[in-house]
């Protein structure tokens, strides 16, 4: 840099004067926005990625050894802030449906890679909300919402309940304005819709999704996959890797929130089905039904 000779120090000049725009995921529940690893996000600051092997957890001495050579992210090491390269890649690798999502914002030390990005510091740009993480009652959607709105930022309800590229997307609250009429006129009309054909009874089917809601139990939870039928049990899929027998019984219509869930509390994960039609070989997509 010709300034060097002047004596001005140029270390501290950043290749780039504004963030960097990718897609992820985040966790919501009630103990707020959260990543998948369950790291909660705080509205209105900026997250920091911090090492799990030097983070002073794990192990004190040796990050107290390496406290001035281990920045975050770093190119000897796999920590950052993970974050996808656009929303097709988000879906690509399954973590689209996992939660929430929308674009966010990376800044400070970036590493671009063929299959993403790790960052140091982050912030949501715009939240995308599927339907069926949304509280059936307004009353209650209204009090879940207060925390995105916390981050100030734009919310979005996606139509569909799979995401899509380009898939429609309504507004919900808008930074600055607040609720969306169009949004709010949105959500009142799909529930008009299924009060008027709801069936009178209806038992959880091959296909539905099933929330899976934490119950002091260190299990994997999120929206689960209705694979497999056997006598009095269920089979759910969780993210293609976890496989629950839940009894049919255990899986309740949540009207509040619109949709299937069981509580983790005594489910049991299993690895294979001793049953008629099952392949321990197939993948988790290919599993034949049973009935």
């Amino acid at each position: 840099m010709p300034h060097a000779k002047y004596g001005v120090d140029t270390s501290g000049v950043p290749d780039y004067v504004e963030p960097f725009t990718a897609y992820r995921a985040w966790q919501w529940d009630a103990d707020g926005v959260k990543s998948l690893n369950s790291v909660l996000w705080t509205p209105k600051v900026a997250f920091v990625a911090t090492c799990q092997h030097y983070n002073g957890t794990q192990y004190p001495r040796l990050a107290a050894a390496l406290a001035d050579q281990h920045p975050v992210p770093c190119e000897e090491c796999t920590c950052g802030m993970y974050a996808a390269i656009n929303f097709q890649h988000l879906i690509d690798i399954d973590y689209a449906t996992r939660g929430i999502h929308g674009e966010v914002s990376l800044w400070g030390r970036l590493y671009k890679h063929s299959l993403g990005w790790r960052a140091q510091y982050a912030y949501p740009k715009h939240f995308i909300v599927p339907p069926s993480m949304l509280p059936w009652g307004m009353a209650e959607m209204d009090e879940r919402l207060k925390q995105l709105i916390a981050f100030d930022v734009d919310i979005y309800l996606q139509v569909s309940e799979t995401p899509v590229v380009g898939g429609e997307k309504i507004p919900l609250w808008v930074k600055d304005y607040g609720y969306s009429q169009q949004g709010i006129a949105h959500l009142c009309d799909e529930r008009k819709k299924w009060y008027a054909s709801r069936p009178k009874v209806r038992s959880v089917e091959i296909g539905d999704r099933v929330a899976i809601i934490p119950d002091k139990r260190p299990l994997p939870c999120g929206i689960a996959i209705a694979s497999m039928s056997h006598g009095d049990d269920v089979f759910l899929w969780l993210f293609a890797k976890h496989l629950y027998r839940v009894p049919r019984k255990n899986i309740k219509w949540s009207q509040r929130n619109w949709r299937w869930e069981v509580s983790n509390h005594g489910l049991v994960i299993t690895n294979q089905i001793n049953v008629p039609g099952w392949s321990q070989q197939a993948a988790p997509g290919t599993v034949v039904p049973v009935k």
